[in-house]
């Protein structure tokens, strides 16, 4: 139903409507990897839309670790994280990877059942393998690929 009203009202390009359709099925997916799993683990480039999406999740705690504030509120990060309820989204978990075994510790308590974690990073094999390893059994993942030269709605694409 969403879908045909987004079709009905959108007045834009080819382009920026297959780029639209393709956000909302992120949005779907990430909302059956929250279903599933504890954890959910967006991945992809720098400027694609990790954190946007994230922001579509009605969070109740989000944590931006490029920004110092959030970074020195996760200096203990087990007395902070262990008693929130509902979605909690970390950014830019490259920047604490000892995040790792804390995540995997709080997804096997039962004490929150509601709380699901949503961790943000950069491709980057090391937090790759970090949520692979550590987190097994508990992350979902969701790559989010970069942007094709067909979705702009900039013309001519040589601008780009």
């Amino acid at each position: 139903m969403k879908f045909q009203h987004c079709m009905l009202i959108f007045h834009g390009s080819k382009n920026t409507l297959s780029l639209m359709v393709q956000r909302m099925l992120e949005t779907r997916r990430l909302h059956a990897i929250l279903a599933r799993s504890p954890i959910c683990t967006i991945l992809g480039p720098r400027q694609i839309g990790k954190s946007t999406l994230a922001r579509t999740l009605e969070a109740s705690n989000y944590f931006d670790l490029e920004d110092p504030r959030d970074a020195a509120r996760l200096g203990n990060p087990m007395l902070v994280l262990e008693n929130l309820d509902g979605v909690v989204v970390i950014d830019e978990v490259q920047m604490m990877p000892e995040l790792f075994p804390i995540l995997r510790v709080l997804a096997d308590r039962k004490d929150h059942p509601s709380r699901r974690f949503v961790i943000l990073g950069s491709s980057r094999p090391e937090i790759v393998k970090g949520a692979s390893e550590t987190l097994a059994g508990r992350v979902g993942f969701l790559d989010l690929g970069g942007f094709r030269l067909s979705d702009p709605a900039v013309e001519p694409l040589d601008r780009l």
